[in-house]
């Protein structure tokens, strides 16, 4: 739903006008309204030319940015506009667990297709983002907003900060480090492709093994606290995130030929729904788990010794699953190894 105003008398215009009738300011005041009161470290936020903030004592900073784009990473037909404004922060903030980093604040742009935009679904759109926002403590602190003459486009550059010796980064991966992933894979692949089927003649029932998978597309669960633990405590020699899939995750893990790895084909943890759904497309679980995208996981890549890291690894990882799925080798190949022999590993999603 909406948020609803702080101050009514602020906003008398009605949630169901077209965003035509308002002018940029207008629409920007609006933002504003909506938004807490900033953290002491903010100088200056919203509304001027750019964010002012105090940097963090002993702390460097992280910088990522993301964007969504309407009819390439989601449909407005099958998500509403809160679901894409809270995915919109929580791939950005995927981004920064990956890293170790803490998330602080973000600035958004956002391009608004006018003709085709209510002011209450700018609303809605900014109550997803501000959920998962004071979830982690994050400031809004400015952006930018644009007519766009097509597509809706949400870009968010988030900022975090990490100690010095707590930075987590894709190199550092050495031969014999355990390959560990948290929670499951394959799941928000499974719900794109069930959201995608069910707007065509003789869309399947969403059932409960589905509902799961759809709704990890349209919202997933950025495992920032995770990633700063394990940064804090050094655990891992190398992290990323699962945006475009198992694959490309183990792929740029590895340096992209510069190492090598053995993946156990039946140690992927691959959501129960998510493979019922694959099964039932005649699609091999294992395969398309490996090449969906946007599970938005963390792969680490851990040493073996001291035995005490792992131990570390799953304390951390808390409530979360940490599975290990494979071992990063000398040999530059990668290795899928199933029950009736070895294969290529599949690669991930690809943008080009």
């Amino acid at each position: 739903m909406p948020l609803p105003p702080k101050n009514p008398t602020a906003m008398p215009l009605s949630g169901a006008a077209a965003l035509t009738t308002l002018g940029e300011r207008e629409l920007i005041e609006r933002i504003k309204q909506h938004l807490p009161p900033p953290p002491d470290w903010v100088k200056l936020g919203v509304g001027d030319d750019a964010a002012v903030l105090e940097p963090e004592r002993g702390m460097l900073d992280v910088v990522t940015t993301d964007v969504m784009i309407e009819g390439i990473h989601f449909e407005r037909t099958f998500m509403t506009m809160e679901d894409i404004g809270y995915k919109a922060l929580a791939i950005n903030l995927s981004d920064l667990a990956a890293m170790g980093a803490r998330p602080r604040a973000i600035v958004l742009s956002l391009a608004l297709p006018a003709q085709d935009i209510l002011v209450s679904e700018v609303d809605e759109l900014l109550a997803g983002i501000i959920s998962l926002a004071k979830e982690h403590e994050v400031a809004l602190i400015g952006g930018n907003i644009a007519c766009s003459p097509g597509p809706l486009f949400v870009d968010i550059t988030a900022l975090g900060s990490v100690k010095r010796r707590a930075v987590l980064s894709r190199s550092g991966a050495k031969p014999g480090d355990g390959l560990y992933v948290t929670g499951t894979v394959g799941s928000a692949s499974a719900g794109f492709q069930w959201l995608t089927k069910s707007n065509q003649d003789n869309a399947p029932n969403q059932n409960e093994s589905i509902t799961p998978c759809v709704a990890r597309f349209k919202r997933p669960d950025p495992r920032v606290k995770v990633g700063m633990l394990m940064g804090r405590n050094r655990v891992p020699n190398a992290a990323i995130d699962l945006s475009d899939g198992l694959g490309d995750a183990i792929h740029n893990l590895t340096g992209d030929g510069l190492f090598g790895a053995i993946i156990d084909a039946t140690s992927i943890p691959i959501h129960p729904g998510a493979r019922t759904w694959f099964e039932q497309q005649g699609l091999d679980p294992v395969n398309a788990a490996i090449q969906g995208g946007e599970d938005y996981e963390l792969l680490l890549a851990i040493s073996p010794t001291p035995r005490s890291r792992v131990t570390l690894a799953r304390r951390f990882a808390e409530k979360v699953t940490l599975t290990h799925i494979g071992t990063v080798t000398n040999e530059p190949d990668l290795i899928l190894r199933q029950s009736d022999g070895d294969a290529p590993l599949p690669t991930g999603f690809r943008h080009f």
